[in-house]
């Protein structure tokens, strides 16, 4: 999973950046909360930051490399 920092701009997208780093090293509880973390995230409903992402690619990349990694969420 790339991440371009310029693009950056989203707490969804420094959680799944913190989850791959979480995955890689191997801290399964740490992904595990940060998976949660980004789950809360994009289900907040209301605000002024609402989501308005284009794909889901690199949501579903976070979900595919927690399962690989660290087993079903």
């Amino acid at each position: 999973m790339e991440f371009d920092p310029k693009k950056m701009r989203r707490l969804s997208d420094k959680i799944m950046l913190a989850h791959a780093q979480a995955c890689n090293e191997g801290n399964k509880e740490v992904a595990d909360l940060l998976l949660k973390a980004l789950e809360v995230d994009l289900s907040a409903i209301g605000g002024k930051n609402k989501e308005n992402r284009q794909s889901t690619e690199m949501l579903e990349a976070a979900f595919e490399l927690h399962d690989k990694t660290c087993g079903r969420f």
